[in-house]
């Protein structure tokens, strides 16, 4: 029960963030929008998005908080800002682990971007996989989605 009740609590923050990120974004104060098209089902901390054209965009007060927007479906991410490279492409970064992927990363063009934070999923795909391997590599694929700013 009391499980319950922190989890509600922690729901209603979220719902408190988002609003309030919400209104800095009608303000104008969000960077960009990037739209693509991803061909391809994803994971986005806890939930699976189906293949289709997506808008990400940064809310929050510093903007830390990714918002992956659908047709019908949504997500929400805690990011850590990154720098890259002068010359990189906007794109999303996936992480593909046998037929899952996972968003990892957003590449906005101008020396910036976001990198999620890996879902309990993927980390314990990552877990697995290091027991089973004799040699400890790089378990994953990375995929770049390409994507256009709004």
């Amino acid at each position: 029960m009391r499980r319950q009740i922190v989890k509600g609590l922690a729901m209603l923050a979220l719902l408190t963030l988002t609003l309030a990120a919400s209104v800095t974004t009608a303000n104008g104060q969000n960077p960009q929008t990037l739209t693509a098209n991803v061909p391809f089902e994803f994971v986005v901390g806890d939930k699976t998005l189906p293949a289709g054209h997506y808008a990400v965009s940064a809310i929050g007060a510093g903007n830390d908080t990714l918002s992956i927007q659908g047709a019908n479906h949504s997500a929400l991410r805690f990011t850590n800002a990154m720098r890259t490279r002068d010359n990189e492409s906007r794109a999303l970064v996936f992480h593909r682990i046998g037929n899952t992927y996972f968003l990892s990363q957003v590449l906005a063009g101008d020396s910036y971007g976001w990198r999620l934070v890996k879902s309990r999923q993927e980390r314990a795909i990552e877990r697995e996989l290091s027991r089973i391997a004799a040699v400890r590599t790089t378990k994953y694929e990375e995929v770049v989605v390409l994507a256009t700013a709004r």
